[in-house]
């Protein structure tokens, strides 16, 4: 038996990229640096067990809360 956990929720994120040039910039042509990510809300989670003999999956719900991390 496997179980699955899925966590929903929403964040604020920053794409960092550095270009040569603003023309680059404007074409999306430049290098990755980094993303930072805040203010994660987790809305909900769930788990999900799931039996390799049987075909029906069963879920369950944790939490319908909404909490900062």
């Amino acid at each position: 038996m496997t179980v699955t956990r899925t966590v929903m929720g929403s964040c604020f994120f920053e794409y960092i990229t550095e270009h040569d040039s603003v023309e680059k910039a404007l074409n999306n042509e430049g290098i990755f640096k980094e993303v930072k990510v805040n203010k994660v809300r987790v809305e909900r989670t769930l788990t999900k067990e799931n039996d390799d003999n049987k075909s029906e999956d069963s879920t369950k719900t944790k939490g319908q809360r909404t909490e900062k991390v």
